[in-house]
């Protein structure tokens, strides 16, 4: 599981960004789909704002590009062991209007495809809500993704970890990987970038004796950092994750991202 290494808050006014949130309407609701956009055009679809949904997040036609601050790159390349006031400011200024908790995670990432083995979506996910009643299918993320480990909580919760990334494995460049790969092999730990939502989903009911009745589920879209991620999930090293959580996107409360906050300081 992701252990955090350093926290704190802070916020961007920045009047334009690349990268973005948007929501949609649905019925009686004026707001209900969430998505995260880039270049003004939905990357990821985050889900809704509902409680008792399933979680879900759903790679869309805009999600083909990366966001990093050009002054911060060579810094990100070496790694980060803690950052500074400047540093999270320079990455807020990039990012949407709001407030964050800027967050440094370690953590050893595993690459998840769709449909396979270890994918949450067809796994944990089913084993408390059971398979859409509409369509039939569990839910397909249309990208592979990355899973860190799952946290027990007390009282039938459970922490569910993803680092997504924005594009492929198949648009990486073989060379960028071959170059992480040697960095950590001989030690070194380059940080990615990443901006984050935590949804916390619970079923009005559920059939049987579920491990989890909870969901906390902690989502980091990758901006920067595709190549270092993919090195390290094939090498099992560690690897730093930069995130910036945005406190006011997801389906939780303040508490609940703080409980989150204190658990990941305590791995």
């Amino acid at each position: 599981m992701t252990k955090l290494v350093a926290a704190s808050d802070v916020t961007s006014t920045a009047s334009e960004s690349r990268i973005g949130f948007a929501t949609e309407g649905g019925g009686h609701w004026p707001e209900w789909d969430r998505f995260i956009t880039l270049d003004g055009k939905k990357a990821y679809h985050i889900g809704n704002i509902c409680g008792t949904c399933e979680f879900v997040f759903e790679r869309m036609e805009g999600a083909n590009g990366k966001l990093s601050p050009k002054e911060l790159s060579s810094q990100l390349r070496v790694g980060l062991n803690g950052f500074s006031d400047n540093i999270s400011n320079r990455v807020a200024a990039a990012l949407p209007t709001g407030n964050y908790k800027a967050l440094l995670l370690s953590c050893i990432p595993r690459l998840v495809i769709p449909s396979k083995q270890g994918d949450y979506f067809f796994g944990e996910q089913i084993a408390l809500w059971g398979v859409d009643g509409f369509w039939g299918v569990p839910h397909y993320t249309k990208t592979e993704y990355y899973r860190t480990g799952v946290l027990r909580m007390s009282n039938g919760r459970g922490l569910f970890e993803f680092v997504v990334p924005m594009f492929p494995s198949n648009y990486l460049h073989p060379d960028a990987i071959s170059t992480y790969r040697t960095v950590l092999s001989e030690g070194g730990d380059p940080t990615a970038l990443a901006i984050s939502i935590l949804d916390v989903k619970q079923p009005a009911d559920w059939h049987g004796e579920p491990e989890f009745t909870v969901h906390w589920c902690l989502s980091h879209y990758l901006l920067d950092g595709h190549h270092k991620i993919f090195a390290a999930q094939e090498l099992g090293k560690h690897i730093s994750i930069l995130s910036f959580l945005a406190v006011d996107k997801g389906v939780s409360s303040n508490e609940q991202i703080e409980e989150t906050i204190q658990l990941l300081a305590a791995k």
